[in-house]
């Protein structure tokens, strides 16, 4: 089937798109938002500024609209323009999505693909937590942490990369501090620098770390694409 991937460069999205392509879908685009601010429930704040070159990583086309206003229908209404849009450039017909346990988005993805007569692709709602890292690691994703905001997750984590060893200490943490270890309630947000469906690996040139004590971000002022 032909899908368009709602993507923003972090796990759970780049993951689905692997997931779709590996099974045999074709995807003639991405469509990314950028969000008024890091209080939107739909879209992921820090290094937005990157999805074009993640697309191009990917060698897939990539639509792009920015939010003006927090509020929900607003974010609502711009994705919905955003599939439109593919729907007529692209002919797509289905959306691909990354939720793994959050109704409210599973709710608006569903409402959007509903009333444009769209095809719903969820590769990993409702996966298990564990056995989805273990896929993620197995597969070779070369995942790090671009945001914490949650007990036990310090700034030390900024910038970490999830390979084995971190994944074993995220999993004692969320034990003990209680969060979700998906990150979907907004514990912490993540970017893939590499992986099976990457043309070429993302290098991180130059950041910088922002903390203020309770949550922090890793934001990433310059990348190049290396062939692999």
């Amino acid at each position: 089937m032909r899908l368009a991937c709602l993507f923003s460069g972090g796990k759970d999205s780049t993951f689905s798109l692997y997931k779709s392509l590996m099974n045999g879908h074709e995807v003639p685009c991405l469509i990314s938002l950028h969000p008024f601010n890091d209080e939107s429930m739909l879209y992921h704040f820090p290094n937005n500024t990157l999805f074009k070159k993640i697309s191009e990583a990917v060698e897939i086309p990539i639509i792009e609209k920015y939010c003006y206003d927090i509020k929900k229908e607003h974010e609502i209404g711009e994705l919905r323009l955003s599939v439109k849009q593919a729907i007529d450039q692209y002919s797509i017909k289905g959306l691909i999505h990354g939720t793994i346990s959050s109704r409210f988005q599973l709710n608006v993805f569903e409402e959007i693909s509903n009333n444009l007569n769209l095809k719903l692709y969820s590769p990993i709602w409702g996966i298990e937590p564990f056995q989805y890292y273990n896929d993620l690691i197995d597969s070779d994703f070369e995942i790090i942490i671009t945001r914490v905001a949650a007990q036990g997750l310090d700034e030390k984590w900024l910038g970490r990369t999830i390979d084995r060893k971190n994944y074993e200490m995220l999993k004692k943490y969320s034990k003990k501090f209680n969060f979700n270890i998906t990150f979907e309630g907004g514990e912490a947000e993540t970017m893939v620098l590499d992986c099976p469906i990457y043309k070429k690996r993302i290098k991180i040139e130059k950041y910088s770390l922002k903390w203020d004590g309770i949550r922090g971000t890793f934001e990433i002022s310059e990348v190049v694409l290396i062939t692999k």
